[in-house]
């Protein structure tokens, strides 16, 4: 059956891409298949998941709702705007959507909040699948976006302009809670994860990931994942066994850097000062980076 809500719903002649034969927004998923997900593991992505028939699948899924979605909310997407409609042209988000949303699929749709939401299809992606879906962000900015997007969607999508460490919600206020590539930029990550069990229900679920800096010049080094770890393992359980090792086929920027750079999110600055930092700080502006992701549920 074709969850999607009708603003967004494909037209009855056409063919939705299929899971093994199964629609993507299942309300339940066969063990052996389930069994067989690449993402079901707390550890690194690696290159080999992107070919995996579960992850082409979901982002063969997530493109087509991504186009229709910015279709719609054109007006939303003026020039000059910082944020780009188009997240899976992203080096990690290609692995960390599907990462995520595979995590939290099992769990019945009910109150899901994304922190450090930005603004792009995934949070009206979780709202097609009947959840009911709050974003937090810093930047008041994007308040107005949501307001419009809504409007042009028909949806129900709210948006809180709130820092992940000090979220303004009553204690077991969500169901689930994912956050995408938002550690790494957050000062105070151990209030987060406070945070994060704290607004949590019992039995809830957190799906999050993280950029690790492989050449040791960005936010988080393997030495700050290794903390991050055993906070989150003082709140929660882990899901999935903890699987750090890293392979050849590890998913990194490196492996977009010639073929693909487009890829990478980093831009040069327009503003002198800024790129003359920029350049400082990270040389060309290359930065090798490999993407962690962990769920867990709250004790």
């Amino acid at each position: 059956m074709n969850r999607l809500p009708e603003t967004l719903a494909w037209s009855e002649t056409e063919t939705l891409p299929e899971l093994d034969g199964r629609h993507p927004f299942p309300t339940g998923l066969p063990a052996a298949f389930a069994a067989a997900a690449p993402l079901e593991r707390n550890g690194y992505a690696l290159m080999d998941d992107l070919e995996s028939p579960v992850v082409r699948s979901l982002l063969r899924e997530m493109e087509r709702f991504q186009s229709r979605f910015m279709a719609k909310t054109r007006p939303v997407w003026k020039d000059g705007f910082k944020h780009t409609g188009d997240r899976l042209d992203n080096w990690s988000r290609r692995w960390e959507y599907p990462y995520c949303w595979w995590n939290l699929l099992d769990r019945d749709p009910g109150k899901v909040l994304d922190a450090g939401s930005g603004i792009n299809f995934f949070p009206f992606f979780f709202a097609s699948g009947g959840w009911d879906v709050t974003c937090a962000d810093t930047n008041p900015a994007l308040e107005p976006c949501f307001r419009q997007a809504n409007a042009l969607l028909g949806s129900n999508v709210k948006f809180d302009v709130a820092p992940i460490e000090a979220l303004p919600y009553n204690d077991g206020h969500f169901d689930s809670v994912y956050c995408v590539s938002v550690l790494e930029h957050a000062p105070a990550r151990v209030q987060a994860m406070d945070e994060f069990a704290r607004v949590l229900k019992r039995g809830g679920r957190l799906s999050l990931t993280m950029d690790i800096s492989l050449s040791r010049d960005c936010d988080i080094k393997l030495e700050d994942a290794a903390l991050i770890l055993d906070q989150l393992e003082q709140r929660f359980e882990p899901v999935h066994a903890l699987d750090l090792s890293r392979p050849a086929n590890l998913l990194t920027t490196d492996r977009f850097r010639q073929h693909e750079s487009w890829r990478l999110s980093w831009r040069q600055h327009k503003n002198p000062l800024r790129r003359w930092i920029s350049q400082m700080r990270h040389g060309d502006g290359f930065r090798s980076l490999a993407v962690l992701g962990t769920t867990w549920v709250k004790r």
